[in-house]
């Protein structure tokens, strides 16, 4: 099995937060104008995560660059997919959105475990925002 490149590990990891089930009700709709379009894309995230949208995930979820370096270990899908088999079932809820111009953070803790919070960076690209990065990677 060859190494895979650490921004593919945090891409796991994040699928693996909250270990398994999914809400019904999104976390999105807790926010209003751009810091609701920020965290609707990690709904976005958790919902193509469910529905093992590998495709999705790395054609209108991540960032150009992100995608760029989990391409270092392979195809974006084929890379995200084996993420996705390996996490399982997850659920992903944005507490904060912090917007700085076009980059900005969303708080993200796993269901309802508040120990394990963790940023995920966005980033605006053509019009949309997409993570640019996991827990700080």
């Amino acid at each position: 099995m060859r190494p895979r490149p650490v921004r593919l590990a945090a891409v796991a990891a994040a699928l693996a937060l909250a270990g398994c089930g999914a809400s019904e009700s999104s976390s999105a709709n807790r926010f209003q104008g751009t810091e609701r379009e920020v965290a609707q894309t990690v709904e976005d995230l958790q919902r193509a995560g469910l529905s093992r949208d590998a495709e999705k995930i790395c054609s209108e979820i991540l960032s150009r660059e992100l995608v760029r370096q989990i391409e270092e270990g392979g195809t974006c899908a084929g890379e995200v997919e084996q993420a996705i088999t390996e996490a399982g079932d997850f659920e992903l809820r944005v507490t904060d959105v912090t917007i700085q111009g076009d980059r900005a953070t969303a708080e993200v803790q796993p269901g309802s475990d508040r120990e394990r919070a963790a940023p995920f960076e966005l980033v605006r690209q053509d019009g949309r925002w997409r993570v640019d990065a996991f827990g700080g990677s």
